[in-house]
C-alpha cells in the first residue's frame, strides 16, 4: 500500500514529520518497506508552446517557441507529441533535475536551445519517457511546477498483514498515524449532495446473505470531453494507480481514500435492472481486460437484463464500460462478506485491487460516504446532475459486533507490567472503540472498520502496540528444562542422518506437497489427500511417497552437470487421514568421483544395498533383515526387491524403471529405497557378554543346490537348525559352469563354531557339520560337492 505524506497530512489537518512518521508506523505493526521523496525542483515552470517548426537538419527534431510568462524561448525538442498551444513543464536554463541533469544553453544540430521541455521521467514522477508532460491547459503560466504537482511529497511504501483490511485506504493510515501521532482526529464526511434528481435506482439482491450491503447512484449529463484534473492524476500515480479517465479515476481515488471499492457503469449500456447473484456456471463474461471467463456456480456476478456484466468485486464486464462517449454514469458499491470472497479472484488467475480488500474485509457502513464523494468529484470535474441514492442493507446478515471484554489481571499477566486504567481507556478511544468499565474490566465495541477484533488477545495486542512494545519492560524468565529421556529401543533420527551422511549421502527437504501426474507413475504407494486450495496445479496431492521430491531434486542436480548424487529423506508422507514417518534414499550417476588411479563405473543396485545394510546394523538386527525379489511397476525388473525385518514387510529397494526415469528427465542409472522409520529402526537392546578365553573353529563346506534357491534361505535353515557352537555363517563363493550340472549352483559356506567355555576338539566340530549337512539336504536336497 502506497499512501502520500501530503494526502495525509491533507487528511489529518496537521503538519507531519516524515521521521516520526516511519518510525510510528513500522511501531504500529504496519511495516513500513520504504519511502521515496519527490523534491521540488527550482526553475522548473509552467509554460506555453507557441509555435513548433521542424528542425533543419534533423527529422526527429523539432525548435519550438516556448513561452514561460515573461519571455519566449527557443527550444529544441525531440518528443513526438509536442504541439502548438500545448501546457508543458519548462526546465529553465540553470534547473537541476533529478538524476543530477543540470540544463544549460547549447546547440543541438546547430540550432540553440535555451532549456528543457521535461517528460515525466525526467522530473522523477514516473517512468514515462514517451513524450513530454502534457499539462491541463488551465494552469496559470510561469508558475513554478512545484505548485502544480504539490511538491515536495514523500511516498510512504506500507506491507499490510492480511488482517490489517481497514489500513488499504489513506483514511486507515491517518487513523493510526492520528493514535500514534496523538493528534486529535476527526472521522471525514461527504456532504449530501443537494439537488438529487431522475428517475431512482433500484437493485435486486437475490443473496442477502452474502451482499448485506447495496448501493448504486446515477450521474447524469457529464462531459464527456473532460479531463481528470492533474492532482488527482498526481495522487494516483502516487499511489501506483494509472488515471484512465475521470469515471474510472473517480472510482479508484475513493477507493483509495476511503478503502471502499466501487465500479463506474455506462448507464445506456445497462439492460433493464442492476443485480447481483450467484453465477449459474454457464453464462460467459467478457472483462474489462479483454479476458472470456464462464464463472462457476459458487462465484457471485452483477447482473442486468442481459446475464452478468461483472465479477462482482473483482472486476467490471465489457458490455458496460465508461468509454469516451459516456455521458450517463452508474456508480455501484457494495459490501461482499470475506468468507464469500476469499480466493475467488486466484481461482480466475486475477488480483485487483477491489477483490484485495473485499477479501479481507471492508467497512459495512461507509458506503453512503463513498457515494456522495464520488458523486461530488464527477460534478466538480465533468458536471452532471446526481440522481437519488439506494442503499439496501441487511444489518442481519452483517457480522455481529458485540463488545469483547478484556480482564485487568489478563492484561497485566500476559503484557509482563501493570499499565494505567486510564491510559487503558484512552487507547481504545484513541484507536476509535466504544468502552465502558465494569468491575475493573473494559468491555470494548470495535468500530465496523475493525474486522480483526474478535477476541480478548487481540484487545490486548492493540494495548501494546499502542501503548509502545519499546515501553514493556524486559524480564528474563526462568525454566527447569530437563534433558529428553534417551532410549535405547529406538535409533534415533539424528544418528541416521550421520549414518547416511557418513557414507556420503547429503539430506534434503522437499515438498509434502507433489505433482499428482508425477506421483502416479511411483506405484510404491498411492498419493495423499487432495489439497482443497493449492499452491498450483502441479502442487496439489500429499505425497504418499517420499521418493517423488527425491527423483525431482536428483534430476535438478543431474541437469546441472552433478555426476554424483547422493541424497536421502526424513519426512512424513501421508495415506488417507494417516501419517507416516519414512526414509528414503537415492543413488544417481557415478559410484566415485572422478580421479585418475581407477576408472569409474555407474552405481548399480548393490551399491545402494551396502549403504541400507549399514543403516539397518544400527539396530544391531542386520541378521534379521532379508530382501526379495518383487516385482514393482516402478522399479527394473529383476532389480526390484521388498525389504523386511522379522518377516514384517518394511520397504522395497531397486533400480528404478527406464520409463519412470524418462518421465522424470533422468538419463543417469537411478537407484532408490524407502522404508518405514518406525518399523524399520526398533533397536535390539544390547547385552553384554564376556569374550570367550577359547579360539574359535572354522569349518568350510560347499553344497550344490537347484539355482533357484536363494543363498539367503540356505542360510536361514542354517540358523534355525544350528547348534548353539555355530556363532556365524559365511558365503564366501557362489558358482554356476564347468562341473555343475545345469540348473544347478555351488554355494560355499563358511561355518564359525565356538564354545566359550572349552576347546573344541575335531570330533565335535565335525558332529556340528553333520547336522548342518542333514538339516540342508533335508530342506533343500542340498547335496556336498565333491
Amino acid at each position: 500500500m502506497k499512501v502520500s505524506q501530503n494526502w495525509l497530512t491533507e487528511m489529518l489537518g496537521s503538519a507531519l514529520d516524515t521521521e516520526r512518521v516511519l518510525e510510528r508506523l513500522t511501531l504500529a505493526g504496519l511495516e513500513v518497506d520504504g519511502h521515496e521523496t519527490i523534491d521540488a525542483v527550482d526553475k522548473v515552470v509552467v509554460a506555453k508552446v507557441t509555435g513548433v517548426q521542424q528542425h533543419p537538419d534533423a527529422d526527429r527534431l523539432r525548435v519550438c517557441d516556448v513561452n514561460d510568462g515573461q519571455e519566449t524561448h527557443q527550444i529544441v525538442c525531440g518528443a513526438p507529441n509536442v504541439r502548438p498551444d500545448m501546457t508543458v513543464a519548462l526546465a529553465q536554463v540553470g534547473a537541476k533535475l533529478p538524476g543530477g541533469i543540470k540544463i544549460r544553453k547549447s546547440k543541438l544540430r546547430g540550432v540553440e536551445s535555451a532549456g528543457m521541455l521535461c517528460s515525466a521521467a525526467e522530473l522523477g514522477l514516473g517512468q514515462d519517457h514517451d513524450g513530454i508532460l502534457d499539462l491541463p491547459s488551465e494552469l496559470v503560466v510561469g508558475s513554478p511546477l512545484h505548485e502544480a504537482l504539490g511538491l515536495p511529497d514523500t511516498v510512504i511504501d506500507i506491507d499490510l498483514t492480511p488482517n490489517r483490511g481497514d489500513c488499504f485506504s489513506t483514511l486507515g493510515v491517518a487513523r493510526e498515524v492520528a493514535t500514534f501521532c496523538d493528534i486529535a482526529f476527526d472521522e471525514p464526511s461527504a456532504e449530501p449532495c443537494a439537488d438529487r434528481s431522475g428517475s431512482p435506482v433500484s437493485p435486486k439482491i437475490d443473496t442477502p446473505e452474502v451482499v448485506p450491503v447495496f448501493s448504486a447512484a446515477t450521474v447524469t449529463g457529464i462531459d464527456s470531453a473532460a479531463k481528470t484534473p492533474l492532482w488527482m492524476v498526481e495522487r494516483l500515480r502516487r499511489s501506483g494507480v494509472r488515471a484512465i479517465s475521470p469515471v474510472v479515476d473517480i472510482t479508484n481515488f475513493v477507493m483509495l481514500e476511503f478503502g471502499q471499492p466501487m465500479h463506474g457503469y455506462d448507464l445506456d449500456k445497462v439492460q433493464g435492472e442492476l443485480g447481483v447473484r450467484y453465477a449459474d456456471g454457464e453464462e460467459s463474461l467478457v472483462l474489462l481486460d479483454g479476458k472470456t471467463i464462464t464463472p462457476d456456480k459458487e462465484t457471485l456476478v452483477i447482473t442486468d437484463d442481459s446475464g452478468a456484466i461483472g465479477l462482482a468485486g473483482i472486476m467490471g464486464g465489457e458490455s458496460t464500460m465508461v468509454d469516451e462517449h459516456t455521458t450517463n454514469v452508474l456508480f455501484e458499491a457494495a459490501h461482499f462478506t470475506p468468507s464469500v470472497m476469499a480466493g475467488k479472484a486466484r481461482r480466475y488467475n486475477m488480483h485487483t485491487d477491489a477483490s484485495l480488500r473485499f477479501e479481507r474485509g471492508v467497512d459495512a457502513y461507509g458506503h453512503e460516504r463513498a457515494q456522495e464523494r464520488a458523486a461530488q468529484l464527477l460534478i466538480e470535474i465533468a458536471g452532471g446532475v446526481v440522481g437519488p441514492l439506494f442503499v439496501e442493507r441487511h444489518t442481519a446478515h452483517l457480522r455481529s459486533r458485540d463488545a469483547v471484554v478484556l480482564r485487568a489481571a489478563r492484561l497485566a499477566k500476559v503484557l509482563g507490567c501493570d499499565v494505567a486504567s486510564d491510559e487503558v481507556t484512552k487507547i481504545f478511544e484513541r484507536l476509535g472503540f466504544g468502552v465502558a468499565m465494569s468491575n475493573g474490566d473494559w468491555h470494548v465495541s470495535p468500530p465496523t472498520w475493525r474486522f480483526d477484533i474478535a477476541i480478548e488477545e487481540d484487545l490486548i495486542e492493540e494495548v501494546a502496540r499502542v501503548y509502545g512494545y519499546d515501553r514493556i519492560p524486559v524480564k528474563r524468565t526462568y525454566a527447569e528444562t530437563p534433558l529428553a529421556p534417551a532410549s535405547e529401543q529406538r535409533v534415533s533420527e539424528e544418528l541416521l542422518r550421520d549414518a547416511m551422511a557418513a557414507r556420503g549421502y547429503a539430506e534434503a527437504v522437499t515438498y509434502s506437497f507433489v505433482d499428482p501426474r508425477r506421483h502416479a507413475l511411483l506405484d510404491i504407494a498411492a498419493p495423499g489427500p487432495e489439497l482443497l486450495n493449492p499452491i498450483s496445479s502441479e502442487l496439489s496431492v500429499m505425497r504418499g511417497t517420499l521418493l517423488c521430491g527425491l527423483l525431482e531434486a536428483a534430476q535438478y542436480n543431474l541437469a546441472r552437470q552433478r555426476q554424483h548424487v547422493r541424497i536421502f529423506e526424513i519426512g512424513r508422507v501421508f495415506d488417507g487421514d494417516r501419517e507416516t514417518v519414512k526414509m528414503a534414499g537415492l543413488l544417481a550417476g557415478k559410484r566415485h568421483h572422478e580421479q585418475w588411479s581407477s576408472k569409474d563405473s555407474d552405481v548399480d543396485f548393490f551399491d545402494i544395498k551396502a549403504d541400507l545394510e549399514a543403516l539397518l546394523a544400527t539396530t544391531g538386527r542386520s541378521s534379521a533383515v532379508r530382501l526379495e525379489r518383487t516385482q514393482i511397476d516402478t522399479l527394473h525388473p529383476g532389480q526390484a526387491a521388498r525389504i523386511s525385518l522379522d518377516d514384517e514387510d518394511i520397504g522395497v529397494i531397486g533400480a528404478l524403471h527406464p520409463r519412470v526415469s524418462s518421465a522424470f528427465d533422468i538419463d543417469n542409472a537411478c537407484i532408490v529405497f524407502e522404508i518405514d522409520v518406525d518399523a524399520a529402526f526398533a533397536r535390539r537392546i544390547p547385552i553384554a557378554a564376556p569374550i570367550s578365553k577359547f579360539p574359535h573353529v572354522r569349518r568350510d563346506i560347499a553344497i550344490v543346490i537347484d539355482e533357484k534357491i536363494a543363498v539367503a534361505d540356505v542360510v536361514d535353515t542354517i540358523k534355525k537348525a544350528r547348534s548353539a557352537l555355530i556363532r556365524d555363517v559365511i558365503v564366501f563363493d557362489v558358482y554356476q559352469g564347468k562341473g555343475i550340472e545345469p540348473g544347478l549352483k555351488s554355494v560355499a559356506l563358511g561355518l564359525i563354531l565356538l564354545d566359550s567355555s572349552r576347546t573344541l576338539t575335531d570330533d565335535v566340530s565335525e558332529a556340528v557339520v553333520a547336522d548342518v549337512v542333514t538339516a540342508l539336504q533335508d530342506s533343500h536336497s542340498a547335496k556336498l560337492r565333491e
